[in-house]
């Protein structure tokens, strides 16, 4: 049990006054309070976190820093990693948005090979995905029951949307799969395809360059976890993740070997998944000029006194790699 927490709330003006107290270079008061006022104090300790010296008897299993700041370190280079910070989620939303967009369209197409109903028919999905947990709870749910407790949730709420209304009016209300995924969260749509057939998950794998589906499922997830972090405007840069995907095998995918040179650290952060998401976007015209535009906004990376792309998994060689170039 730890202690209670019992810091007092602080003015702007007490704020700034913390930061500075600890070594902070503020020049311009004002700005910073804009700042602060528009972007909120615990949200830039974030990035400030890194300007901290790591305190060297630590609690284990957490990055504790000293409550002071290194030489040097000023409140524009805060608010410059932030901005930073922005525009590289504002730019992975993009390729997100695609990569979800073409992962629903393959979902449609090869689960619609079995029924145009299959998230209607239990009996076509995996037993995994559709069994009961072995609980003696009244209300257990197998994956598949929650999963569509969800789904007719997305129905109900989008209701008045022309096409569900629509196939209310002309059929029995149920929407095709080809349909359905329009109405389908990157959650639900992971979630499915990780229910489906071995034979339809590889053919979904394939339309995406991946040799083994299981390679795949683990990156589609991982994926997701971007996606979160960016629609919740949370910070990308040097964030570790909960979800780490598989490592394609040596020589599967020449383009992505050196992630099987990333060190355990690097591994966690989030390098890896964007490497992925320019490899498979890159299949394309639309994805290609995503990629640029997405190297442009790595190359804006700030010059600051302690931190660079590295605390975000990146190989120093990275603008060299042929993945990038």
């Amino acid at each position: 049990m730890g202690i209670p927490y019992e810091k007092p709330h602080l003015t702007y003006d007490e704020q700034i006054g913390k930061l500075v107290g600890r070594g902070l270079e503020v020049s311009d008061r004002a700005a910073a309070t804009d700042a602060l006022k528009s972007i909120g104090y615990y949200r830039l300790s974030g990035y400030l976190h890194n300007f901290r010296p790591v305190k060297a008897d630590g609690a284990s299993g957490h990055d504790e820093r000293l409550n002071s700041y290194r030489p040097g370190s000023t409140y524009e280079h805060v608010v410059e990693l932030w901005m930073f910070d922005r525009a590289l989620r504002l730019v992975l939303l993009d390729g997100l948005e695609q990569f979800e967009i073409a992962l629903r369209t393959s979902l449609a197409y090869n689960a619609g090979m079995l029924d145009a109903f299959v998230h209607h028919l239990p009996d076509l999905l995996t037993e995994e995905f559709t069994k009961q947990p072995a609980t003696t709870e009244p209300d257990r749910l197998s994956s598949y029951d929650k999963w569509l407790v969800k789904y007719l949730e997305r129905v109900e709420s989008s209701k008045n949307e022309a096409f569900v209304k629509w196939f209310a009016h002309k059929y029995d209300g149920r929407l095709p799969i080809w349909v359905a995924v329009e109405l389908f969260e990157f959650g639900q749509t992971s979630r499915l395809i990780q229910g489906l057939p071995l034979g339809q998950r590889r053919l979904i794998a394939e339309d995406f360059g991946f040799l083994t589906q299981k390679d795949f499922g683990s990156w589609i997830a991982s994926l997701n976890g971007i996606q979160n972090f960016c629609a919740h405007h949370s910070r990308l840069w040097n964030r570790s993740l909960v979800t780490t995907a598989a490592r394609p095998k040596s020589g599967e995918i020449p383009e992505l070997d050196h992630l099987r040179d990333l060190d355990e650290v690097a591994r966690v952060k989030i390098y890896a998944p964007v490497a992925v998401l320019a490899w498979i976007l890159g299949h394309n015209e639309s994805g290609r000029d995503w990629k640029v535009r997405l190297r442009t906004v790595l190359e804006t990376f700030p010059s600051l006194p302690s931190g660079s792309l590295s605390n975000a998994g990146f190989p120093n060689d990275w603008q060299q790699l042929p993945l990038w170039n």
